[in-house]
């Protein structure tokens, strides 16, 4: 069993391998930064993206219920996280509501996004995070969490050049991305901080880093599927 400060010194390049994962430079985002889409994919996106960020809260509150009561660093931080996600006290600010924002701007109704079907690759993803969040161990768990925090920072510093010069929306419609721009970064640092707080052994350790890795790697799939669905399905010569 390694030390204490060699288990804390491996968190640092346990991040450094999550911000180098694939996932931060997929298909997807480099497409999605690169063109502009057209209506139809802005649509479908909007609605894939939305039935994720909707159920994703939910098994949020199910991993911060599943916490050892004990494990307090843990779970301020996936308290603050869900807080932050429930728009910090205000309804109107809750991430699905400027979400959903965005996607009347895009000319769905609220009918379309409750009448989403989930692609195979979202629900896979939100399977993956139901096990991992729900029925493993704490570290499996917060590692878990870890990786979906640490790689979203990537997502954002995608799509929001790409939505900024886009002239048909405004400022205020493309909140939900502007936003997690910051929010992200400290979501992350949370995280690392909890794991910091939490891990005794290098045990510990290999549990976290276990979760976070085979999160990256079916967020990976989950763009990949998107990909296929919006950027493959409908090429770009059918844009507009």
């Amino acid at each position: 069993m390694g030390s204490a400060h060699s288990t804390l010194s491996d968190v640092d390049s346990l991040v450094q391998e999550l911000e180098r994962h694939p996932v931060n430079l997929n298909r997807f985002f480099q497409t999605f930064r690169a063109q502009t889409l057209s209506l139809q994919q802005l649509q479908l996106f909007v609605r894939q993206y939305h039935y994720f960020c909707f159920h994703f809260v939910k098994l949020l509150e199910g991993l911060l219920y599943h916490t050892p009561i004990h494990k307090v660093a843990m779970r301020s931080a996936l308290a603050k996280t869900l807080y932050s996600e429930l728009g910090s006290g205000s309804p109107d600010h809750a991430h699905s509501r400027q979400l959903e924002r965005f996607a009347g701007a895009t000319g769905l109704q609220p009918r379309d996004l409750q009448d989403t079907t989930p692609l195979p690759a979202v629900t896979a993803y939100l399977d993956t995070l139901k096990r991992l969040f729900l029925h493993s161990g704490h570290c499996t768990a917060l590692g878990a969490e870890l990786a979906v925090e640490t790689t979203a920072v990537s997502e954002f510093t995608s799509f929001v050049p790409g939505l900024q010069r886009d002239e048909r929306f405004h400022h205020r419609e493309l909140e939900f991305f502007t936003s997690h721009l910051a929010e992200e970064q400290q979501h992350s640092q949370w995280l690392v901080e909890a794991v910091r707080q939490t891990i005794k052994t290098d045990a510990d350790f290999q549990q976290v880093a276990a979760g976070a890795r085979e999160t990256a790697d079916a967020w990976l799939s989950f763009w990949d599927g998107m990909y296929q669905a919006v950027f493959a399905a409908h090429p770009a010569d059918s844009m507009n």
